[in-house]
């Protein structure tokens, strides 16, 4: 696969179109703090997000050696959905060089998609307030942990929505999960280095491509 051939992107949030893992700390923090527990480190939070509030919460609840069972699991992701909306907007940015990249692309008439493993009611607010003057064909977040990537259901029913073979479509993401998901729904994995994961854990997964900054995707879109 190429670049010649894409004509959509779908983008991962966290980590890859916005910086949000102050305000995440912070929820994640305050409903450790409701539960009478201590909170963890940023530096933690950004090992442990990507795959969803409740693996989230299971990896923080066994890092602190609670007992880490379903009812008290579902208990935090109620918690954080409390929490999270009070915060979301308080840090949450565009990383530099987001809107260069999504004005970019929009002026080449590229369908654009994004596409969380955070909750699709937070993954809409996000997109609304943050990123609302761009054009997406979708905004999807997950409402059911069976759909939450690396699963590739929902990036295949975006494929659907853009009119797009899955081979047309490039997956951007700062994850293993994300270049995983893109790998299970056959479209082209571009890794980012900007966001929550190393560099190593990204090399790891073997992505197609790999991006320092979205201005290195601007540039590598005008040479082809």
């Amino acid at each position: 696969m190429s670049f010649r051939k894409i004509k959509g992107l779908i983008f991962d949030l966290d980590g890859t179109l916005l910086d949000t893992l102050d305000d995440i700390t912070t929820a994640g923090n305050n409903v450790l703090a409701r539960l009478g527990m201590e909170g963890i480190s940023k530096d933690l939070y950004r090992v442990f997000v990507g795959e969803g509030t409740s693996e989230l919460f299971r990896k923080i609840l066994a890092y602190r050696n609670s007992l880490n069972d379903e009812d008290k699991v579902k208990l935090c992701v109620k918690l954080m959905r409390e929490e999270y909306s009070k915060v979301c907007l308080n840090s949450t940015r565009p990383y530099e060089g987001i809107p260069e990249l999504l004005d970019y692309l929009q002026s080449r008439g590229m369908r654009m998609a994004v596409l969380s493993n955070k909750s699709h009611e937070f993954t809409q607010k996000l997109i609304k307030e943050l990123l609302g003057k761009w054009s997406f064909v979708e905004v999807l977040g997950v409402r059911n942990d069976e759909d939450r990537k690396p699963n590739p259901k929902l990036a295949m029913e975006i494929s659907k929505k853009m009119g797009l073979n899955p081979e047309e479509i490039c997956f951007v993401g700062d994850s293993p999960t994300d270049i995983e998901t893109a790998k299970n729904a056959g479209m082209l994995s571009i890794g980012v280095t900007w966001g929550f994961k190393s560099v190593s854990e990204i090399e790891q997964a073997s992505p197609d491509y790999i991006f320092n900054s979205p201005y290195e995707i601007i540039k590598f879109f005008k040479d082809c």
